[in-house]
């Protein structure tokens, strides 16, 4: 199986083929929040994670104020549940309701579709990402939802999908890693979306928002992802990653369906803001190491000389795990040890 698996960076066929809801896309209920990482309760979430999902009633409308919001959580009157469970996954806090518009990214060499919420535009991680709300962040994301990407998403649909794969592969070609580093894979894209942007009547809305979007294509490598794995998860592939992150207090991997969990680790070397500092930081959260999952990312970064030797747990390689070296995710860490012990009938559950 690892000799099959080894070279997922190179496997996968993704195509941007619409933009949907979550709510209609995943099927998501009302009072529902996502959120990155393993399942966790509202009372046990970090700060910024509670933060987030009391927002999230507000951006529904669900409550009209901070102490109704809590309530309704506290009550469990509004669940919380995680990304990873559904055919999605959040980077950073990875908030995701009802009515947040998800990249529908196919892999059609596996036949796996996922959804991915957008980058935020000139409000970077906004909402989704980091959990911050304020009626402009609202207003641009129904204005992104309910205007900006419709009349793409009917191209899509017309044109049968956008492909993605060659894109992917010439960016990784020119020196990203298709995790932090998406310098090259933005501007092809962007240039590559062009005809499709064209065909619409906000062309002008189109074209600037991707070459303005910091990153953006950052979600569509989660999504393209998420996809090629839980594809080849349903075709009986076993002892696969099909998602890893965190959600600021555990760590989380799920293999075969079932999650491994451990305190969230901190993340540690050369990939740290300038100038940031250990007891500043917050353990690790977010699921954007999907990308690792399938091999990108971290696990094709050259290791920094100065960051060698820090962490000493397994990481990620090419979709399964790997102890021969290297780093995971946007910062320097290695996935905690007590994610892959030993399950009761003795079988290493993240191994083949």
């Amino acid at each position: 199986m690892l000799r099959q698996l080894e070279d997922l960076r190179f496997r996968g066929d993704p195509w941007w083929v619409d933009v949907r809801t979550a709510g209609d896309f995943l099927g998501l209920p009302d009072r529902t929040v996502l959120h990155a990482g393993p399942p966790i309760d509202f009372a046990r979430m970090c700060p910024l994670h509670r933060r987030g999902v009391v927002n999230a009633c507000l951006l529904e409308g669900w409550a009209a104020t901070e102490a109704e919001a809590h309530a309704q959580l506290a009550s469990g009157e509004v669940r919380c549940a995680s990304a990873c469970d559904y055919a999605t996954n959040g980077s950073g806090t990875g908030l995701v309701t009802k009515s947040i518009p998800l990249l529908v990214v196919e892999d059609r060499e596996t036949g796996g579709v996922a959804g991915v919420f957008p980058s935020e535009g000139r409000f970077g991680g906004g909402f989704c990402g980091w959990g911050v709300y304020s009626p402009e962040i609202a207003a641009n994301l129904a204005w992104m939802r309910d205007a900006l990407f419709p009349p793409i998403a009917s191209v899509l649909r017309r044109e049968g999908g956008f492909p993605m794969r060659a894109l992917f592969a010439e960016a990784i070609r020119m020196g990203d890693e298709l995790h932090s580093s998406q310098k090259a894979i933005d501007a092809l894209f962007t240039r590559a979306i062009i005809p499709f942007a064209l065909e619409c009547a906000n062309a002008a809305d189109l074209l600037t928002y991707f070459a303005t979007s910091d990153r953006f294509t950052h979600n569509f490598g989660q999504a393209a992802s998420r996809a090629l794995l839980l594809g080849l998860e349903k075709g009986g592939a076993r002892g696969l990653l099909t998602a890893a992150g965190g959600n600021g207090v555990e760590y989380g991997v799920k293999v075969d369906g079932v999650w491994r969990t451990a305190p969230s680790p901190m993340i540690e070397g050369p990939y740290l803001t300038p100038g940031a500092r250990r007891e500043n930081q917050l353990p690790w959260i977010g699921d954007s190491s999907v990308v690792e999952c399938r091999g990108w990312g971290g696990t094709i970064r050259p290791i920094n000389p100065s960051g060698v030797g820090v962490g000493t747990g397994p990481i990620i390689n090419g979709g399964m795990i790997d102890v021969r070296g290297g780093w995971m995710g946007a910062g320097s860490t290695r996935m905690p040890d007590a994610c892959f012990a030993e399950t009761e009938e003795g079988k290493d559950g993240a191994s083949c």
